[in-house]
């Protein structure tokens, strides 16, 4: 079980194109070799076929916001949502509090800008869900709001809620302190000695497997995600992660999202029994003329 993690690039933060990163490309060269491996062990082997099949465990989207969107954003946070000091903060388990600017603050969607990101958001969400899982099915925007991270502030072990029985979660990166950003994001040596190495890190978490796991052939569960401004993600609602405290000066911006997953009707039949499409069918058609009822009655009124 794995991580998928594909890319977007887009230049107005919806619909990005989605494209090879440098795992994927790695992932096509080793399938291009496993095939040759594959020819040449039947030509050793009378004819004896090999397959792999890969069982991943999430797919993970990636998507590179442009400078100039960012700078709009944060514009907007500057000179809107902070001095608006909506805090969103009670409904939330981060733990920012170590300097007077420290906040979680509510974006509004009802402006002219939070009603832009909302649209943008849409699109990527539901191209997430369509790309990576081939749902039919479409991500409304539930909820936004921004992070002001300073030294010693951190986000505990969490997922988040939605609406609907599925949904989504996501995070963009506004802000970045420059004791976060000199750091080389490679901890392939470890964390030893207080290096520090992931100050700042965002932890994404999908299991328990250790070290001595993944030498037995168990899958990694966890990969720790370096702040780089006008990076976006976005993953099932349901995955777990925190935010590690860092030391230093400057301000770790965020903005976080989540959607709501709406199924097609199409999607939802996937999954009924034949006597529940029946009943869902009678139950649609029952609202309709509920619907043709009160239409008719309104135009009579009026």
């Amino acid at each position: 079980m794995g991580v998928k993690i594909f890319d977007g690039e887009t230049d107005d933060l919806g619909g990005g194109t989605l494209q090879r990163n440098e795992d994927q490309e790695k992932a096509l060269e080793d399938a291009v070799a496993l095939k040759k491996e594959e020819e040449k062990h039947l030509e050793q082997n009378k004819g004896l076929r090999v397959a792999l099949r890969p069982i991943k465990a999430l797919n993970i989207m990636r998507v590179e916001v442009p400078d100039e969107i960012i700078d709009e954003i944060n514009t907007h946070i500057d000179s809107v949502v902070i001095p608006s000091q909506k805090s969103y903060a009670g409904g939330l388990v981060g733990q920012l509090k170590n300097h007077k600017n420290s906040a979680q603050l509510e974006f509004p969607l009802d402006d002219e800008v939070g009603s832009s990101i909302k649209t943008i958001l849409n699109q990527i969400g539901t191209s997430y869900l369509r790309n990576g899982y081939q749902r039919d099915a479409e991500a409304q925007i539930y909820n936004i709001w921004v992070n002001h991270a300073y030294a010693g502030d951190y986000n505990p072990y969490h997922d988040h809620g939605v609406q609907t029985m599925a949904g989504l979660s996501g995070f963009l990166y506004l802000k970045v302190p420059e004791c976060i950003e000199k750091l080389d994001g490679d901890i392939s040596q470890g964390i030893n000695n207080a290096n520090g190495a992931i100050d700042g890190f965002t932890h994404l978490i999908w299991g328990t497997n250790t070290r001595k796991d993944i030498l037995q052939l168990k899958p990694q569960t966890e990969e720790y995600i370096k702040p780089e401004v006008g990076l976006l993600l976005v993953f099932p609602n349901w995955l777990k992660h925190q935010v590690l405290p860092f030391s230093g000066e400057g301000e770790r911006r965020s903005l976080a999202f989540n959607w709501n997953v709406v199924d097609s009707e199409r999607e939802m039949k996937k999954y009924m029994s034949e006597n529940e499409k029946e009943k869902y069918d009678i139950r649609k058609k029952e609202e309709r003329a509920r619907k043709d009822e009160l239409a008719r009655e309104r135009t009579e009124t009026d």
